[in-house]
């Protein structure tokens, strides 16, 4: 069914965008395969350990038209797969009409890419950037469902002073199987979820482009409530509100790229079955740099720490379970190449000095809190 109604949305956009003017019509798409590898522990809900896995992909289309100089309407269809995550479902990415106003003003509505960090709203551009994991501690794979798209209406605009400016409203993505809910499984040990709901939320994002040239400061914010269900050991609901501040720098001269954010989630929590009601803050940071040494080869790193509760960067809570201490962080050490062998040809490698056990599936018998692990992607896009 799901299938029959893409289609016909795509028939339909189509059918309308005849309408005008094929040449303002546009058509894209990419197809990534890539292929993960680590020497010990289970990173990214994905099976990367003994013999790697291959289940790391994403293919999308996108169609977009400038039906006059002020309103542009288009939808993106993508397909994605991270281990036990995305499973290669077809699902529509983004969705919406865009009216620029004015220059100052401008309105979208539908499924929009949520403003927020420096990178979010194009990380499905893999040829955008030089690293093939965007540093987790802001722009977790695992997590991308709920903060990728906002669904409802947005304003934007420039305003003086090279201030640049989005906020949307409406609600966004939570499946009961997605990063989210696995992180709470493993923070809550509730077996598994099985329905989710969001009441609402929000994003905000300011944009200065400082008068030294190349310097760009930003600040974001994104929240939303939700409700994740269990059936099992018995009914519950866990209802929980996240709230995320991101503080940005990037400072681009010539070729070179230097860039740091700065986040804090925090996640207000009830499970009225059991009388809880907490709250937990989880921070995190990164520092990257890269450097495009000719027109087909480009280098690039980040230090990227996350802390899963900033009052707990010890990990003295797990010690007190018998658990290994290092489940309160992960530090992550990345250097990547990449080789643009055409214009629409991108080959990528990358390897990782992980330590820590956050997010991280583990030998308990056995656990080792420093490990490596190599990623490898090829991009097609057109």
């Amino acid at each position: 069914m799901k299938k029959f109604i893409i289609a016909t949305i795509l028939i339909c956009f189509a059918t309308t965008a005849a309408a005008f003017d094929m040449e303002s019509v546009q058509i894209h798409g990419f197809l990534s395969q890539g292929y993960l590898k680590s020497d010990n522990n289970d990173a990214l809900f994905a099976k990367t350990s003994s013999s790697g896995t291959f289940e790391f992909n994403e293919f999308g289309l996108n169609i977009a038209s400038q039906v006059n100089d002020n309103l542009r309407v288009g939808m993106q269809l993508l397909s994605r797969d991270m281990g036990d995550i995305g499973n290669n479902e077809v699902e529509i990415d983004w969705a919406y009409g865009d009216y620029n106003y004015r220059n100052w003003l401008g309105l979208r509505a539908g499924k929009m890419k949520t403003p927020y960090g420096l990178y979010n709203q194009s990380r499905d551009i893999d040829a955008a950037r030089t690293c093939i994991l965007l540093p987790s501690s802001v722009y977790s794979e695992g997590f991308r469902e709920s903060v990728s798209t906002t669904i409802g209406i947005g304003v934007y605009g420039e305003l003086p002073g090279d201030i640049g400016y989005q906020l949307a409203y409406g609600t966004t993505q939570l499946k009961n199987d997605g990063g989210v809910a696995k992180l709470l499984t493993g923070l809550m040990g509730i077996p598994e979820f099985t329905g989710s709901s969001v009441d609402w939320a929000y994003a905000g994002d300011l944009k200065w482009s400082t008068p030294i040239e190349g310097l760009t400061l930003g600040t974001s914010t994104l929240g939303y409530k939700a409700i994740l269900s269990s059936n099992t050991p018995m009914p519950l609901d866990l209802e929980f509100e996240a709230e995320s501040y991101i503080g940005s720098v990037e400072f681009i001269y010539g070729d070179l790229t230097l860039a740091s954010e700065y986040q804090l989630l925090t996640l207000d929590y009830s499970i009225s079955a059991f009388n809880i009601n907490d709250e937990q803050e989880i921070e995190g940071y990164y520092f990257l740099a890269s450097y495009r040494i000719n027109d087909w080869f480009e280098v690039g790193t980040y230090y990227n720490v996350q802390y899963l509760d900033k009052d707990d960067k010890d990990g003295d809570r797990y010690k007190k379970v018998g658990q290994p201490a290092a489940k309160a962080w992960k530090k992550d050490l990345a250097l990547t190449t990449r080789f643009d062998v055409n214009d629409n040809m991108v080959l990528k490698l990358e390897g990782h000095l992980m330590d820590g056990l956050a997010t991280v599936e583990y030998d308990a018998a056995d656990p080792d809190d420093t490990w490596y692990m190599l990623a490898a992607k090829v991009t097609f896009s057109f």
